[in-house]
């Protein structure tokens, strides 16, 4: 239960730094009124001021807060310092994404990290987004920090540092509204010109590695020959390659996967084996100069064949920008309308959730298609 005391000054007659409210008879300085009382075994006095009225308001105000569950306990704690708590209570997220994190939280110390937690409102959140608009950055990527600032500010608030979570304040047209841009691929008679520009040995195996397996450039980048079966057309995707923290961790949602390959690649990675002189399965099968190889230094010359080849940077019919991602699209965009499934898809390409293969849907149904006409006349009677 919360109540009233006072604090006396040093050379207050009462000769005691504190009294309850009622006890000040003979005080001949001018106490301060405290809210007392006790929340999750912590004593907390919370400064009210000098005026008896105002005191008992404040009070009834915590008592029915207190009572209710929903008291706040006052922190000086600013944003910025919380957020380097926050920071620490982060124990799932990998190196790249902690990175991701940091990014948005300088974002917010920027806009309002010396104001005091318990102080943020809607305006500050709104703030926020107003900086990252006239930063540039696409209503996707304001999605991403809101996301983020209101998982920092939400574990605030369920330890009772603020009131509520500001985040979940805005309306919903305040919120930026990401709209997923339609996947940046190759056409089929891009793709000779392409290799053909693309620098002889590792360079082009990567090329080739990423379009006819699917798999990611940073796990191709951290591909063994230990990880590549020739006997079963498999490719064993274990480890990522990674800049922050690395060189390599699991792969992207932990998920290590077997992917399954054709001839089309397992006959120039044999090849490729043979070039290099049989290397043991620890080698890289894509080695760099001094180690691994870089992966941008690989978009920069994938760019320069594209130039070279005549392949527009930017898709004409998408209008998205074309990058190494492009090849993974482009290998879905072929599977599927050569008549794989979409679940078969998510498999090889290590999606954690259905929804996120859902971005290929037309292609497989373009695929059915496909598969229908090559039906035609073998029901005729």
């Amino acid at each position: 239960m919360a109540s009233l005391q006072v604090r006396h000054s040093r050379g207050c007659a009462l000769g005691r730094p504190w009294t309850p409210a009622g006890a000040v008879d003979g005080c001949n300085c001018q106490p301060v009124y405290h809210v007392v009382l006790r929340q999750d075994g912590r004593l907390i006095r919370e400064r009210v001021g000098r005026n008896r009225k105002q005191a008992e308001r404040a009070l009834a105000r915590v008592s029915v807060q207190a009572d209710e569950g929903a008291y706040v306990a006052p922190t000086t704690r600013t944003f910025s310092e919380w957020a380097g708590e926050w920071e620490t209570t982060l124990r799932r997220p990998g190196e790249s994404t902690r990175y991701g994190y940091r990014t948005t939280l300088k974002y917010a110390r920027k806009a309002f990290g010396s104001k005091r937690l318990r102080e943020l409102g809607r305006g500050d959140v709104a703030r926020f987004l107003a900086d990252l608009e006239e930063k540039g950055l696409s209503p996707s990527t304001q999605a991403k920090h809101l996301r983020v600032l209101g998982a920092c500010l939400g574990l605030a608030a369920s330890r009772g540092l603020i009131a509520r979570n500001p985040v979940r304040l805005l309306e919903p047209a305040e919120r930026p509204r990401g709209v997923r841009p339609e996947a940046a691929y190759f056409e089929d008679d891009e793709l000779p010109r392409l290799a053909a520009e693309m620098p002889e040995g590792a360079d082009r195996i990567a090329f080739l590695v990423c379009l006819a397996s699917g798999i990611r450039q940073a796990e191709a980048v951290a591909l063994t020959w230990g990880d590549v079966s020739f006997t079963d057309g498999t490719i064993h995707v274990r480890r990522t390659f990674t800049t922050h923290g690395g060189p390599t961790k699991p792969p992207k949602s932990g998920q290590r996967r077997e992917v399954h390959v054709t001839e089309d690649l397992l006959v120039p990675l044999a090849t490729w084996w043979r070039e290099l002189g049989q290397p043991a399965d620890e080698a890289l099968v894509l080695p760099g100069p001094g180690g691994y190889l870089s992966p941008r230094s690989l978009l920069r010359r994938l760019q320069a064949a594209m130039t070279a080849a005549g392949v527009p940077a930017v898709h004409p019919r998408t209008g998205t920008r074309r990058t190494w991602h492009s090849l993974r699209h482009t290998y879905a965009r072929k599977a599927l309308q050569g008549g794989a499934s979409l679940s078969w898809i998510q498999a090889q390409l290590g999606h954690s959730s259905p929804l996120v293969t859902q971005i290929y849907q037309h292609w497989a149904d373009e695929g059915k298609r496909q598969q229908v006409r090559l039906l035609e006349g073998v029901f005729a009677l």
